[in-house]
C-alpha cells in the first residue's frame, strides 16, 4: 500500500512541489515540520430523510504531511530593523509578544481515508488516497524549560489521488464517484505538545480532527467524512546566519 501510494503521489508530481518549496523557502524559512501518523476515519453517509446508513465502521489510514511554518510577528527581528511597523510593535510590546506566539502554516499531506462495512451479509470497504493542502494558524504556549503546548485552526483542500469500493467481490473505481472524486473541503483543529531536543530540533505528537465542510451528494445520499489523527512530528528550523 505504501509503495503505490507513492507511486501515485510520484504520478501527481508531488516530489517536485516538495523540492520547489524546499529550495524556495529554506533561506527564509522560520522553521519546517515533517509528520507521519494514523487517520481513523468515519464515513457518515445519509439518506435523503437525514437518517445515518447503517453497517459501515470506522477504517484506518496513513497520513504524511510536510509543514511550512512563520511566525506572525518575529519579536527577535524587530531589534534589528527599523520601519514604520517595527516601531509600531516596539511601542506595544504587550500585542508583539502576543503575537509572536502565533504562527500561520501551510501544509502538503497526504492522507488515506478508509471504511469499512457490511449490510446484508454483504461485506465492503473502502481505501482511498487524498492529497491535499492545509493553511493553518497556530498558537503556541510553553510550558516548561523546553515543552510547549500548541493548539491550531486547520483548513484543508483535497483531491482523490486514487480510491476503490469493494463489494460483492468486486472492485470499483471511486474516480468515477461524485462523492468522492472532485474537491474536498474540510475543516477543523489540532492540539499537540512539542519538546525542544537542540537549538533548532524539537519533536512533536499532535492530535487532529477535521471533518467535510459541506456534505456531497449523490444518488439520495449524502457523505461527510471526518478522520480522526494522531501525528508524530520532527521540526526542523534553519539556523540564522
Amino acid at each position: 500500500m505504501f509503495a503505490h501510494l507513492i507511486a501515485q503521489a510520484m504520478k501527481g508530481k508531488v516530489a517536485i512541489w516538495l523540492l520547489f518549496l524546499f529550495i524556495t523557502y529554506t533561506s527564509s524559512a522560520q522553521q519546517w515540520s515533517f509528520h507521519a501518523g494514523t487517520n481513523l476515519t468515519t464515513f457518515d453517509f445519509k439518506n435523503n430523510a437525514g437518517n445515518a446508513i447503517a453497517g459501515i465502521k470506522t477504517g484506518s489510514g496513513n497520513i504524511y504531511a510536510v509543514q511550512y511554518q512563520r511566525k506572525l510577528v518575529d519579536t527577535a527581528a524587530l531589534l534589528l530593523k527599523s520601519s514604520p511597523k517595527v516601531i509600531f510593535f516596539n511601542q506595544h510590546t504587550g500585542l508583539a509578544k502576543l503575537l509572536g506566539k502565533f504562527k500561520w502554516g501551510v501544509e502538503l499531506n497526504i492522507n488515506q481515508y478508509n471504511a469499512v462495512g457490511d449490510a446484508a451479509n454483504v461485506s465492503y470497504s473502502y481505501q482511498t488516497d487524498y492529497i491535499g493542502i492545509s493553511p493553518s494558524l497556530q498558537y503556541t504556549q510553553q510550558l516548561y524549560k523546553g515543552l510547549s503546548m500548541q493548539a491550531s485552526g486547520i483548513l484543508q483542500i483535497s483531491q482523490l489521488l486514487h480510491g476503490n469500493q469493494w463489494v460483492n467481490n468486486r472492485f470499483m473505481d471511486l474516480k468515477d464517484d461524485i462523492q468522492f472524486n472532485g474537491i474536498l473541503g474540510m475543516g477543523g483543529y489540532q492540539v499537540g505538545v512539542q519538546q525542544t531536543i537542540s537549538e533548532n530540533i524539537r519533536i512533536s505528537i499532535a492530535y487532529r480532527q477535521v471533518s467535510s465542510l459541506s456534505p456531497k451528494q449523490s444518488q439520495g445520499t449524502s457523505l461527510a467524512i471526518s478522520p480522526t489523527s494522531i501525528l508524530f512530528g520532527i521540526t526542523i528550523q534553519p539556523l540564522s546566519k
